[in-house]
């Protein structure tokens, strides 16, 4: 039997100055190792915030004295240098540690749209789920929700409590992105030896035995261990509970059906507490 090639041979990484950028960072040096794939770190100095500093009348308070001072442009530029200083060293570190191909990239724009054009080259993107906002626990950042509406390829959406070693959850419509969102799992699966729960999305029982059959024709080509469960007449509500209620391991998403597109997939994936990744 030939080799298989990696589905994955390039992965863009979108950092900010969170300190959940370092765990965004050791994950993507994971999946770069597993894949054998090159790994490129984003930085992107955001030209709305240097905006709204140069404003006369906005004011930074404190983090610990609560006190306001007015935001000085030179002094927040600075800040955003260190920051990417500080992501560019992290990533090197943990990438040479690992032997993995590895390159840093600055950009100044709006963050959305330089996350964007930078994931165009990329087979893999992968971002922390809510941004800079410390009261987005599990909503989506704006620049992520941008993503999940716009970007086709593969966009991992990470959060803190990821466990790559957590069996994965495959979630299958029978789709053409489900057929790529099934070889994506069994790649992933197989790298790291673990198990794989494919929740097959059905309209009927019949059509739900037709995906058994057919998921499990091509899983055969891959040495893995999977489950099979059987979710007729989805809801977006009942999907996000029978994903809590399998584990918290990450969830391979496929957007195929209008069910799993534009804003449905939006209100989806913020129910979803689990890592997810996206496949069109």
């Amino acid at each position: 039997m030939a080799e298989r090639q990696s589905p994955i041979r390039r992965i863009l990484v979108a950092l900010d100055a969170s300190p959940a950028s370092r765990f965004t960072i050791q994950t993507a040096v994971d999946l770069a190792a597993r894949f054998e794939a090159e790994l490129i770190g984003l930085f992107v100095e955001d030209t709305n915030l240097l905006r709204v500093a140069r404003l006369p009348f906005v004011r930074e308070i404190g983090a610990f004295s609560f006190s306001a001072r007015k935001l000085d442009l030179t002094d927040l530029e600075r800040q955003l240098r260190l920051q990417a200083e500080r992501m560019r060293r992290y990533l090197a570190l943990a990438a040479q540690l690992r032997g993995i191909s590895w390159e840093f990239r600055v950009k100044r724009g709006s963050v959305a749209a330089e996350v964007m054009a930078a994931g165009a080259e990329a087979d893999l993107m992968i971002m922390g789920r809510a941004g800079r906002s410390l009261t987005a626990h599990r909503r989506l950042g704006s620049t992520v929700r941008s993503m999940v509406l716009q970007r086709s390829g593969l966009t991992f959406i990470l959060t803190a409590a990821l466990r790559l070693a957590a069996p994965a959850i495959l979630l299958y419509d029978g789709s053409q992105a489900g057929h790529k969102a099934l070889e994506i799992a069994g790649s992933l699966v197989e790298a790291q030896d673990r198990r794989l729960t494919v929740v097959l999305v059905a309209e009927n029982r019949s059509e739900s035995h037709d995906l058994k059959a057919d998921s499990s024709r091509l899983l055969a080509g891959f040495s893995i261990a999977a489950d099979f469960r059987t979710f007729v007449e989805p809801s977006h509500r009942g999907l996000a509970w029978l994903v809590r209620m399998t584990g918290d391991g990450p969830v391979i998403l496929p957007c195929g059906k209008e069910r799993l597109q534009g804003e449905p997939l939006c209100t989806l994936v913020d129910e979803i507490p689990n890592p997810v990744l996206l496949v069109r």
